[in-house]
């Protein structure tokens, strides 16, 4: 038997101030408050010292560590991303990547995935194959355009059969619905986001039926066009805030610049604090920012740029996104935690087994201070940080 004692407990909805936590093989035993939690004679204690101990992070969307992308390296993805309190993460492969691309480096994360930090491996999230086909500087990266062929993508979704947890479509593409069917058929537990795309919130209705839940970095997937000149059109972003089931990532960098602190206010105070999913859509270094303000592009310590100097992704961890939503809207510390934990374990329907401290759930544990600064984290009840 383990325990952690003297900390500060952060629940699904409130603290508890004086605290204690006992876990035994893997599992949490009990959790509450010290007074009513029983420590039998030769248990391992940890005296946190006040410190706060909240559930391991959930990254559902990150490419990879500070220098490798996950299908290059992602044993050192994971050990990078685990010191930063995630235990549980979904390696993103996007759509720049061709088919033989995807199926090697899917491979290459599957293996990762059975020993040391790369426990943490949690399945795939494919930002792809079928997005937006005009995604402006990107267009020319982006190896699935044109027509959606079963010919192109049976061989994919065989070869990553339930491997994966998430794909990100976009509605508007001829032919998706029948991609979605397909998907089903080789990964039944995935869920469908709504991903890069301009489609009208008409054709996201018709796709939700299918198994819709998110949708992949709100307010920085693309706009639908309105009916006439100075008008906005009601796309994925308007179709995610008014329908309840969805969930809607954010991505909270430093300075507001993928999505503005007034915007992340409206669009949490929209969905409610039970459907915001905080993500990294970490990215490794490609070389240095080049200005390029005259194009609109808005320089921020914690994000990533392309060799054009347009944004693409975040050098965010998830703890710091944590830090920085408090920091751009009031939210505390319990709903900063819950949007990095209990939240995207429902979105997966995987909250049976992580995103809170409830007895029998895994005991993927963060020990931090009130600023998410990551002192220690438990995998499975050991001790890796």
């Amino acid at each position: 038997m383990n325990a952690i004692v003297h900390t500060k407990l952060i629940l699904e909805d409130g603290i508890v101030w004086d605290g204690a936590i006992t876990f035994e093989n893997g599992r949490i035993v009990q959790a509450g408050p010290a007074n009513r939690v029983s420590i039998p004679s030769g248990t391992d204690c940890f005296d946190a010292g006040g410190l706060y101990t909240a559930p391991g992070l959930i990254d559902i969307h990150n490419h990879g560590g500070s220098e490798h992308l996950f299908t290059e390296s992602p044993a050192e993805c994971a050990e990078q991303i685990l010191a930063h309190g995630v235990t549980t993460v979904l390696p993103t492969l996007y759509a720049n990547l061709s088919r033989e691309q995807m199926l090697e480096g899917a491979g290459k994360i599957a293996l990762a995935a059975r020993t040391g930090a790369g426990r943490i491996i949690g399945g795939l999230y494919m930002e792809g194959p079928y997005m937006c086909s005009s995604l402006g500087s990107f267009q020319n990266q982006m190896k699935w355009q044109g027509e959606i062929r079963r010919s192109d993508y049976l061989p994919l979704l065989e070869g990553l059969g339930a491997q994966v947890r998430v794909w990100a479509i976009d509605p508007a593409r001829p032919g998706i619905e029948e991609f979605m069917k397909d998907c089903k058929r080789y990964s039944p537990e995935a869920v469908f986001s709504l991903g890069h795309s301009s489609a009208t919130a008409a054709e996201c209705r018709r796709v939700k039926k299918l198994g819709v839940r998110n949708q992949t970095h709100h307010s920085d997937s693309g706009k639908a066009p309105g009916f006439a000149q100075g008008t906005i059109g009601a796309g994925c972003d308007e179709f995610t805030l008014y329908d309840p089931d969805l969930f809607a990532e954010l991505i909270c960098d430093e300075n507001g610049i993928h999505v503005a602190p007034d915007l992340i206010k409206l669009v949490v105070k929209t969905k409610g604090v039970e459907r915001i999913i905080l993500i990294s859509d970490s990215m490794p270094r490609r070389g240095d920012f080049r200005n390029n303000e005259a194009a609109g592009i808005a320089y921020g310590p914690d994000l990533n740029y392309d060799d054009q100097g347009m944004l693409a992704g975040s050098r965010l961890t998830l703890d710091s996104a944590c830090r920085n939503l408090m920091k751009h809207t009031g939210y505390g510390l319990c709903h900063a935690i819950r949007f990095a934990s209990l939240n995207p374990a429902r979105m997966l329907g995987i909250d049976d087994e992580v995103g809170s401290l409830e007895p029998g759930k895994r005991a993927n544990l963060i020990v931090m201070d009130d600023m998410v600064q990551i002192r220690h984290v438990y995998l499975d009840g050991e001790l890796e940080k």
